[in-house]
């Protein structure tokens, strides 16, 4: 039995190693978040790509384990969590949004969580969910995957625009046209000006333009989750209850 097989030390799986690589990248970029934007997007990116490539090798090399499962689902709440709270200090007008992007993700798969546990399942990725839309959300690899990275590209984006150095690079548009936005927008709004450019269509807001629509679907997908892990403990209450009375 070899390193790259399924062995007895579940702590030095290739994977869980990736997870821990994928902690570290995090805390580093949330480190540097205010003196380094580059090296912040660049170790976030590096930790998200950490996250697609534990699941491959834990599935390649047999080395799936439950304390893979949950250092990912963790890491996974904890980042989000970190990149949202670095928005919130960036732009303080957005801290209540943030905040509540924090619970509603937090609750959402933590009901989910429990509730799998409470029935029986062995993922909290619910393929059986009574709702289309978390069964189409988990049921389909790539569809889950634009969801995902399109909430952790949206806030990068939301990020970087504080740093004219990350909103530099521009797409020029037909006929040399740029992004702009109405007066009224922008006097209500003074921070999406830094999302237009009169040179183009700046890179970061074309990212965040084309991740918009998994975002938002992400977060319909959570509140669904939500609703439906809820209905789950409290089905799993009430059946309890008969056989306690037969006890």
């Amino acid at each position: 039995m070899g390193f790259f097989s399924r062995h007895s030390n579940v702590y030095l799986y290739v994977p869980n190693l990736i997870g821990y690589a994928r902690v570290a990248a995090a805390i580093y970029a949330f480190g540097v978040a205010f003196t380094s934007p580059y090296q912040c997007v660049a170790a976030y990116f590096l930790s998200f790509v950490c996250d697609e490539l534990d699941g491959r090798f834990a599935r390649m090399l047999n080395q799936t384990s439950t304390l893979g499962a949950v250092l990912d689902m963790v890491t996974d709440r904890l980042a989000t969590t970190g990149l949202l709270l670095v928005v919130a200090l960036v732009y303080p007008q957005l801290h209540v949004v943030a905040i509540c992007l924090i619970f509603l993700d937090v609750f959402s798969h933590w009901f989910q969580m429990y509730a799998s546990l409470a029935v029986g399942a062995t993922t909290h990725k619910d393929v059986k969910s009574k709702s289309w839309l978390v069964r189409t959300y988990y049921g389909n690899r790539l569809f889950m995957g634009y969801c995902c990275v399109s909430c952790e590209v949206l806030y990068l984006v939301v990020y970087a625009s504080k740093w004219p150095e990350l909103m530099q690079f521009v797409v020029p548009l037909p006929g040399g046209a740029g992004l702009t936005i109405p007066a009224q927008m922008a006097n209500l709004l003074p921070a999406l000006l830094r999302f237009t450019s009169q040179s183009g269509l700046p890179l970061m807001s074309l990212f965040g333009i084309l991740a918009l629509p998994g975002f938002l679907t992400k977060q319909i997908c959570n509140w669904v989750q939500l609703r439906t892990a809820a209905d789950q403990l409290i089905a799993f209450d009430l059946k309890k209850k008969p056989q306690q009375k037969e006890r």
